[in-house]
């Protein structure tokens, strides 16, 4: 097991690299003040590193630690907008407004698709009543019946398949 850094250790460290750090900080970032946040951040992951005795290589820690507090942002922004994205291209097929070009299912075809909706698997057919019925997004989905988003898509995706066997007259 390791040991923890001690707290004057992780003092001089602080002391003799708060200023390259901030400067190599500075230069990746657009504005000073999220530089300072971002710093200060980084010598609060380096002292909680050192207090646990994870704090290997102390120069190197708090550079990589700042790398990961400057692109973790961009990388939520961007799973954001896949899930964003995915959601939107999901519900085009579970939307039950017509498109242009759809008609009405006449009685026949109804009935048939209650009877797939009704065999789907009893999560599936959730998934799918609360997308389509309740208009309700893949995450907020997820979030009410305690899954993941992923797994909700999972699901939806399975009922929408099944549903796609609805025969055309």
């Amino acid at each position: 097991m390791s040991t923890p850094v001690e707290p004057t250790e992780v003092a001089h460290l602080c002391t003799a690299h708060h200023r390259p750090l901030h400067a190599h900080v500075r230069r990746k970032l657009p504005h000073r003040s999220d530089a300072d946040d971002v710093v200060q951040k980084t010598w609060l992951r380096v002292i909680k590193a050192a207090a646990r005795g994870l704090l290997g290589n102390g120069r190197a820690y708090p550079y990589r630690a700042a790398h990961n507090l400057i692109v973790d942002p961009d990388r939520q922004r961007a799973r954001r907008r896949e899930e964003a994205l995915d959601d939107a291209r999901v519900l085009i097929f579970a939307n039950p407004a017509l498109l242009p070009g759809q008609r009405q299912l006449d009685p026949e075809q109804l009935r048939h698709l209650d009877a797939i909706i009704a065999a789907l698997p009893a999560r599936s057919r959730q998934v799918f009543l609360l997308a389509r019925v309740k208009q309700m997004g893949l995450a907020e989905i997820g979030c009410q019946l305690g899954i993941t988003r992923q797994t909700a898509h999972g699901h939806l995706l399975r009922a929408l398949v099944a549903v796609q066997q609805v025969p055309q007259v």
